[in-house]
């Protein structure tokens, strides 16, 4: 099979990724490399053709930035993306996020009678459009860029969605209502070669990890620990996003029981979550957070305020989702509740149903015609 994937996806193979999106896209692509697939990723923001030791191999595309801002996109990018997929003549095109730039893949895939697979990255992709603005450009409405960017992106994005020969879901919860559509779960990925190894961990804290913002529930974080207990410690690794949400942060630093890490490395961040007693996310929206995985994997289990994706805390002994409960949270943190859930059975969960290695062959059998979500 010869697979192209399309994205900001080089980022991810250095380990400087940045965002959940492109990191499963790329350890998609090295799975099904690993497996002998031929795997193109067309990166228009690489600096430079590359092959990784697994046999992914990365295409930039020509001319990408020549011209002037506003007309190069018409005048160089689309173009230049448009010969680069027609090259490539792949049996697959995948696109994961939302870009009005995925229409182009498309066509090529459409005017040579190949697939398009349309992922999900978040379950705010399948949210109205009412409440992508409450929950998504509200906070930090810019007229200019949600004309130019995010309309056209949602517009593309749904058209996307009706057309594409797969839609791949996170999980079962993010399924769409329309029986037209091939619906196929495949769950996120997780290479457990890289994780550290932590014998005697600390767990005298616990830990948010990722971006402020008042899509990941920031006012809802600050109520959280305006409610708990000084004598419980909480380190917050990442930096906020918009006004609100930094104003939050400011708050949230002169808490003498909050510790500000800011922006981490990978492997600091994972050596940060192997210590900890119980990641803490206050989301609305997510998808399947890779930090959850990340969590488990390492025995740490997980406080949700509300994301459960696919109801896998209502199925697996992995945490706890408070279903939008401040106090059942609060009481969470301030009880012995996380030291119920025992490592080994965190860790067998994500080798069972989320592991690189086993990747490749969940995904073909997930876009088999025999695998369609149930109606």
């Amino acid at each position: 099979m010869k697979i192209c994937f399309f994205g900001d996806i080089t980022c991810a193979i250095k380990g400087q990724t940045i965002g959940g999106g492109e990191l499963q896209v790329f350890l998609l692509a090295k799975s099904l490399a690993l497996h002998g697939h031929e795997v193109f990723i067309i990166d228009p923001y690489a600096d430079e053709a590359l092959k990784t030791p697994e046999g992914i191999n990365v295409i930039t595309v020509p001319n990408w930035n020549k011209g002037v801002k506003g007309l190069r996109m018409f005048l160089y990018r689309i173009p230049a993306l448009f010969r680069t997929f027609a090259l490539l003549n792949a049996d697959y095109y995948y696109v994961r996020m939302r870009s009005y730039l995925h229409l182009i893949p498309y066509l090529v895939a459409k005017r040579k009678g190949r697939k398009f697979i349309q992922a999900i990255a978040s379950d705010i992709d399948v949210l109205n459009a009412k409440e992508k603005f409450k929950y998504l450009y509200k906070s930090n409405f810019h007229a200019l860029r949600f004309l130019t960017e995010s309309l056209p992106n949602d517009l593309a994005f749904n058209f996307l969605v009706r057309n594409s020969d797969h839609v791949i879901l996170q999980h079962i919860g993010q399924k769409f209502v329309s029986k037209s559509l091939n619906q196929v779960v495949f769950s996120n990925i997780i290479d457990l070669t890289n994780l550290p190894v932590n014998n005697n961990p600390s767990k005298d804290y616990f830990i948010y990890v990722g971006s402020l913002t008042m899509i990941k529930g920031a006012d809802k974080l600050l109520t959280l620990i305006n409610s708990i207990d000084l004598s419980i410690k909480v380190l917050i690794v990442g930096s906020p996003k918009g006004v609100e949400p930094t104003a939050i942060y400011e708050k949230l630093g002169k808490k003498e029981n909050v510790i500000l890490k800011g922006r981490k490395s990978h492997a600091e961040t994972l050596d940060l979550i192997s210590n900890a007693k119980a990641i803490i996310n206050t989301s609305y929206h997510e998808g399947f957070p890779n930090i959850y995985l990340e969590a488990w994997a390492m025995g740490v289990p997980v406080i949700s305020l509300s994301v459960n994706p696919g109801g896998v805390f209502d199925h697996n002994r992995l945490g706890v989702c408070c279903n939008g409960n401040l106090q059942r949270m609060q009481l969470c943190m301030q009880s012995d509740e996380m030291n119920s859930f025992k490592e080994d059975e965190l860790k067998a969960y994500v080798q069972e149903f989320h592991d690189l290695r086993s990747a490749a062959d969940r995904f073909l059998n997930a876009i088999s015609t025999h695998h369609q979500v149930a109606e």
